[in-house]
């Protein structure tokens, strides 16, 4: 049987993670199904709360299924990536697959069966997507979704990657094959960036390798976070802004 990795990088998502652990399980038998042998990692990033301890009671709950993996230092999101690919290249082999998704419980696990049909049609990576039609985005303020929309716009013009339309969204499935070229490509400069433009450098590095991308659409549900979002986004999208034309240009 093949393998799926459910990556959850986190920071201070005790009140979150335990339900987004308890979803992923529910997805298990269909996995199996399909041909797939589900474990979910939570990768705790030197939270300040009690995150790390509510990964292990879900480890307690589901032995074969759930492990948890600590940061000794606190490597912000894009250290969290790079942890979750370099994790999978270890462990996984052709054929095996990946998921990363935030660990606020906003996404979904159950959009995880139309991402590997796309996946068997051909795509390296899939994106869930907040543009595709059928979309649909909840709880976000008005202000942060067009500040988000417009950026969106922005990336198109600057990356202009085949089929993507949404460059941000931390909801992905890649297939091993593709991440294992990008670190003989890359080495250790895969994933470079801390903050959330990670996303957008895993997604166009990838693109320079000759990945395939695909989306499918998915509901974000912002509404289900408890607890402030931790996200700086004027400083997130200025960082974001000049991360495109870095990747572009040079």
């Amino acid at each position: 049987m093949n393998k799926i990795y459910a990556m959850l990088p986190c920071y201070n998502e005790e009140d979150n993670i335990v339900s987004l652990i308890d979803q992923w399980m529910l997805t298990r038998p269909g996995l199996e199904e399909l041909g797939y042998e589900l474990s979910v990692i939570g990768i705790d990033d030197k939270s300040t709360d009690s995150t790390a301890d509510k990964i292990r009671s879900c480890v307690d709950r589901y032995p074969d299924n759930v492990r948890l993996h600590q940061h000794e230092v606190n490597k912000n999101l894009g250290g969290g990536v790079m942890t979750a690919f370099t994790i999978f290249k270890n462990e996984c082999g052709p054929d095996d697959l990946v998921v990363l998704m935030d660990g606020d419980n906003t996404h979904d696990p159950k959009y995880i069966f139309s991402m590997i049909e796309k996946i068997k049609q051909g795509a390296d990576c899939v994106i869930a997507s907040r543009y595709q039609k059928g979309a649909e985005v909840v709880g976000v303020p008005g202000f942060r979704e067009f500040l988000s929309n417009g950026a969106g716009v922005y990336y198109k013009l600057v990356l202009n990657v085949k089929n993507v339309k949404d460059y941000t969204c931390g909801y992905r499935v890649y297939k091993y094959e593709i991440i294992d070229k990008a670190f003989s490509e890359y080495g250790d400069a895969f994933v470079e960036k801390k903050t959330f433009a990670c996303m957008m450098e895993v997604l166009y590095k990838l693109s320079r390798i000759g990945a395939a991308f695909d989306e499918v659409p998915f509901v974000l549900r912002y509404d289900n976070k408890e607890g402030e979002s931790k996200m700086r986004v004027m400083k997130t999208i200025k960082d974001s802004l000049l991360t495109a034309l870095s990747l572009r240009f040079t």
